[in-house]
């Protein structure tokens, strides 16, 4: 009997936890951070988790949100959904500039 939907394999599984640990640590640090956590929507680092996690993916989540806190770019209006864009809010070419 075969089966209709392709399987995934082990490795790919564990690629795809490590990114979504990376990532889900750097936003909870970067919500800790936060003065409003209230105006912070957490579902934008959704968006910019895996641009950040492609670039930065050797570092270390928490202090990595903690250099970058504020600077959010593009990626400020998932982020920030009812927060009018900031001046340091510049459109960026791929993830923050560092």
């Amino acid at each position: 009997m075969s089966r209709s939907e392709p399987t995934t394999s082990p490795a790919r599984n564990h690629a795809l936890a490590e990114a979504l640990a990376w990532i889900s640590k750097f936003a909870h640090a970067w919500k800790a951070i936060e003065p409003a956590p209230h105006s912070l929507s957490i579902d934008g680092f959704i968006i910019w988790g895996p641009v950040l996690y492609e670039k930065h993916r050797n570092e270390d989540p928490v202090e990595l949100a903690a250099r970058l806190y504020g600077q959010s770019g593009e990626y400020s209006r998932y982020l920030y959904p009812g927060r009018p864009p900031k001046s340091n809010d510049a459109p960026l070419a791929f993830g923050p500039k560092v």
